[in-house]
């Protein structure tokens, strides 16, 4: 009997700790996967679709959203009489420009002008004379206004006022300063402060992101 009751006994103990070692595998395991998908890096979210637009770049080329389809870009809003904003813009798109060289990246930069009236192929060819802007993968483009203006506010929610005046403040243009990550299949996936310190790095950071 003696022998049986510590058979018995053995079994018990032998149960309770598979019992306790099923509780900490489920208890656990969550635990892990959290923290797992803590580490990996979120996807960027798709923020809108960019509408189709038919514009010239500085080239006098037609450029539309399907030309710019197949690769990420970055894009931005100016126009080349604009004080202070727009050359701060293009330095930063410069920025990235280089940077994405750097680590070879494939993507495009494309700056709207919000003032084609001034803003012909020529005013942005010697803009970019200027600014010293590296066209190989760059476009500035022009064209019809209300194009422009359809494209900045419903296409990327960025706000655009008024027209050229060169006695008002900011030439009376009103026009927003993000940088915005566009990916290959015309989705927004990214807005950026052009302020920002940072801004170059997670935006050069996101294009890599989107290429691999």
């Amino acid at each position: 009997m003696k022998l049986q009751n510590k058979a018995r006994w053995a079994q018990c103990v032998a149960l309770v700790g598979l019992l306790v070692a099923c509780q900490r595998s489920e208890t656990e395991q969550p635990a892990a996967k959290v923290f797992a998908s803590a580490e990996a890096p979120a996807e960027l979210p798709a923020l809108g679709k960019i509408g189709d637009f038919s514009l010239k770049d500085q080239a006098g080329s037609e450029v539309t959203t399907q030309t710019l389809s197949g690769q990420p870009w970055v894009a931005a809003f100016f126009f080349t009489r604009c004080p202070v904003v727009c050359p701060r813009l293009t330095a930063k798109m410069q920025a990235v420009q280089e940077q994405g060289k750097q680590q070879k990246l494939s993507f495009r930069l494309v700056s709207f002008s919000v003032d084609p009236e001034n803003d012909t192929p020529q005013a942005l060819t010697a803009y970019a004379a200027k600014y010293k802007v590296d066209l190989a993968n760059w476009k500035l483009l022009t064209g019809d206004y209300e194009v422009v203006k359809r494209t900045s506010v419903d296409s990327f929610k960025l706000a655009l006022e008024g027209k050229a005046d060169p006695n008002a403040d900011h030439f009376g243009i009103l026009h927003g300063s993000h940088l915005v990550l566009v990916d290959g299949h015309s989705q927004i996936r990214g807005f950026y402060r052009s302020e920002d310190a940072d801004v170059v790095t997670r935006l050069v950071g996101d294009i890599k992101r989107l290429a691999e």
